[in-house]
């Protein structure tokens, strides 16, 4: 039989079967959002500039080769598939044929490319589009494995690494639970917030970014939309220090999978939580580095230099400096949380970074948190407390420990080993969060696996004793103390007098600057001042006392192949809307004026959910807009937000419905059994 040669794209697509309009539909999801009217309107769209940039991007060097020789062949008269495949698998070897074949179908698929064999015509935006390059390399490079290392060293340096992430964002945020940093107007962190909280953690500037950047994305810390602004933990955080260690962890990566910026190219200079550091395409680039990470071998190290080469075939229209960025950056941040060690993927990265079975994450997490509790070690729970007033945890400390050590202590440095420092500021930090000397002492003892030593057990109660003499209160900010000695002292100190500070009795200063301000200055002037409330009681703020509310987490709104139904449902409507136009009308589909039993809201979602599992077409009755209900036969495809997207059989298009407008809802077996418009019909349910 001979096939008549299409005129046009969308007389080539009415040409088609079933089959590969639904095959042009997966492979080109845009054109499917919303279902075109009839196939005349899918050819418009599908020849529109932005919707053939959109699907040339994400294609291979090796395809776009070919589309790039058709597209000259065919730019004045239409060309073969002959001469397409002879010009395109020039110098490629046999392998480059079948690969150059399959190229040619695809573009024929996506509707790049139409006509029969002896004559192919290429739509004018790929011409537009697509420039001059050489011949692509072939072979396609392939990952090149710099190291082979035993999965079981790689597990266990990767847990390390993760648990001193964990730890990092845990200090970091008691830190700014006391004292949060300001938000700027702009959004971000001041520069010299950045640099107090690298100071705090011990850690260069781009970890440090990875950190702070990380725990805003795991939605751990927010602005708290006061006046003025501050950075501070949410009421998320809480929930995540009750959390096992490789819950937090999977919450810390997953945030990270999603994050819109490149945290490890950060200097001194940048400015860290400023939106306008956001690039849209930087977690479609981070996890295309990582997949080709989970298809090497496990405890294999891949370069960076073969990353690039490999998503530049794979992609070369996204070449570019950002994505090289993000190649160097997600290795490194990748090592930084543990998901690799020494260029390779952990156990537990690769079981996170692999599709969940059956699109579900339960089973997967448990799995991650298996792997990754077998690799890390034991947490201790005591300490080694030496005279320079100094105090080493030798491993990773149980969390109650753990963080009751950095209220007590200052981090001196991190390892694998942990060093704190007790200084008169630590200790003054502990009795402002409600701890006194007894508490201090009794908790020391039970942790320390040595004495306390006599220096430390000296500079404890000389603290607590000190601690709270000056009493700061509200208003402009008042200080007053039963021993007037200490107040003239106060009144006298050169470096208090931008304070504002004038005596208005033997025992109460007043100063022109507010509480905070006061309470922060007579600190660092070395007095050991307590903030008090207007009744006279010291102010106890612990480290979890200042909350604000977590933000919604962010839609992310990816590339993603439309569902089977839907394509199903959208093919449907095309063949109907081509019918109709080519006849002059609209297809009158069954439609009927029955009484649908009357269901709960609840009942109604239920069983058009049910509906849409079994793909089974229902019986709806609809109000409209004035009021008038409507009864019509329709093939659910998807229930969400509130709106049900169906194909309707009276119109034979894929509408949406509102389904609180859904008054009833019947059964139908099968299609078969759908009365025409002529009858009445009685619906099961």
């Amino acid at each position: 039989m001979t096939v008549r040669a299409p005129r046009s794209l969308a007389d080539d697509l009415r040409q088609r079967d079933d089959a590969a309009l639904s095959r042009l539909l997966r492979v080109r999801p845009d054109l499917v959002r919303p279902v075109p009217s009839d196939l005349t309107a899918l050819a418009t769209r599908a020849t529109t500039a932005p919707s053939v940039a959109r699907f040339i991007d994400g294609l291979d060097a090796l395809r776009l080769h070919v589309l790039r020789i058709a597209a000259a062949q065919s730019a004045h008269d239409p060309t073969t598939d002959e001469a397409i495949l002879s010009a395109a698998g020039m110098g490629l070897g046999d392998d480059g044929h079948e690969a150059v074949v399959a190229a040619l179908a695809d573009a024929v698929d996506a509707a790049l490319v139409w006509g029969t064999p002896r004559a192919r015509h290429v739509v004018h935006a790929v011409r537009d589009l697509i420039g001059a390059s050489p011949a692509p390399i072939w072979p396609p490079p392939q990952a090149r494995l710099t190291a082979a290392l035993a999965q079981a060293d790689v597990d266990a340096q990767g847990a390390l690494h993760a648990r001193e992430t964990l730890g990092l964002v845990r200090d970091l945020l008691d830190d700014w639970s006391a004292h949060p940093p300001g938000v700027l107007r702009s959004g971000g962190l001041s520069l010299r917030d950045f640099a107090a909280a690298r100071r705090r953690l011990h850690a260069d500037w781009p970890r440090t970014a990875l950190v702070i950047e990380v725990a805003h994305a795991a939605r751990l810390v927010a602005d708290d939309h006061d006046d003025p602004p501050h950075w501070i933990p949410t009421d998320h955080f809480d929930g995540w220090l009750a959390q096992h260690t490789a819950e937090q962890w999977t919450a810390l990566v997953r945030a990270w999978l999603a994050l819109p910026r490149l945290a490890s190219v950060a200097d001194e200079r940048t400015q860290v939580l400023s939106p306008d550091r956001d690039r849209g395409a930087i977690p479609v680039l981070r996890r295309q580095v990582l997949d080709i990470l989970v298809a090497a071998p496990p405890g294999s190290a891949v370069s960076a230099e073969s990353t690039q080469q490999v998503l530049d075939f794979r992609q070369p229209r996204r070449a570019g400096e950002l994505r090289q960025l993000t190649v160097e950056a997600t290795l490194r941040e990748a090592a930084d949380l543990g998901l690799t060690a020494g260029g390779a993927l952990s156990t537990a990265g690769r079981l996170l970074l692999s599709p969940a079975d059956g699109g579900t994450t339960r089973a997967q997490d448990k799995e991650v948190a298996a792997a990754l509790s077998g690799a890390l070690p034991e947490d201790l729970n005591h300490v080694v407390i030496q005279a320079d007033l100094t105090i080493v945890a030798p491993g990773p400390l149980v969390a109650h420990v753990a963080r009751t050590m950095r209220l007590l202590a200052d981090v001196e440095s991190r390892g694998h080993a942990t060093v704190y420092r007790i200084s008169e500021d630590s200790i003054r930090r502990a009795l402002d969060a409600g701890w006194d000397a007894a508490s201090i002492h009794s908790h020391l003892a039970d942790i320390s696996r040595t004495p306390i030593p006599q220096p430390l057990s000296y500079l404890v109660d000389d603290v607590a004793r000190r601690h709270g003499a000056v009493r700061i209160g509200g208003g402009l900010g008042y200080a007053r103390c039963d021993n007037p000695e200490t107040l003239a002292a106060i009144l006298g100190d050169r470096r208090l007098r931008p304070l504002g500070l004038h005596r208005i009795a033997d025992t109460v200063l007043m100063s022109q600057a507010p509480a905070r301000e006061l309470v922060e200055a007579l600190r660092a002037a070395g007095y050991a001042p307590a903030a008090e409330s207007p009744d006279g009681q010291v102010i106890i703020r612990g480290p979890g006392d200042r909350r604000t509310r977590a933000p919604r987490t962010a839609l992310v709104t990816v590339r993603r192949t439309p569902e089977e139904t839907l394509v199903n449902a959208a093919v449907r409507s095309l063949r109907a809307g081509d019918r109709a136009t080519r006849h002059g009308g609209t297809t009158a589909g069954p439609a009927g004026s029955v009484d649908l039993p009357s269901l709960s809201a609840a009942a109604i979602v239920s069983r058009l959910r049910s509906a849409t599992a079994d793909t089974r077409p229902v019986w709806i009755g609809y109000a409209d807009t004035d009021g008038t209900v409507t009864q019509q036969v329709v093939d659910p495809i998807r229930v969400a937000a509130g709106v049900l997207t169906a194909f309707d059989h009276r119109t034979e298009q894929v509408r949406q419905f509102a389904v609180s407008r859904v008054t009833g809802i019947a059964d139908l077996p099968t299609l078969d059994q759908i009365p025409s418009q002529d009858e009445a019909p009685t619906p099961s349910g």
